[in-house]
């Protein structure tokens, strides 16, 4: 059973939060199954993508706001799509 301080916070939370953190979290598997079916590694990712490691991690971990341009050089480097759509 959750606590009430639990249930306090999330009645607290705006819904569009929650929808965020619910895309974000999707992305991240998203992200973490592609590249671990390739037997990529964030260093290696990071490597391709001539960016820092630190920086692939801070997308991988939530602590950074991905664009829809990161996340299009994400999908053109690990050649499969991340989000789903209708239209693609």
């Amino acid at each position: 059973m959750r606590s009430k301080v639990a249930k306090r916070i999330q009645d607290e939370t705006p819904e569009e939060v929650r929808i965020f953190v619910r895309h974000y979290t999707d992305i991240v598997v998203r992200i973490n199954d592609i590249m671990k079916s390739k037997g990529y590694t964030q260093k290696y990712l990071a490597e391709r993508m001539k960016k820092r490691p630190s920086e692939i991690n801070k997308w991988l971990k939530g602590n950074h706001n991905l664009t829809l341009k990161t996340l299009a050089k994400l999908e053109a480097e690990l050649g499969e799509p991340i989000i789903l759509t209708q239209g693609g």
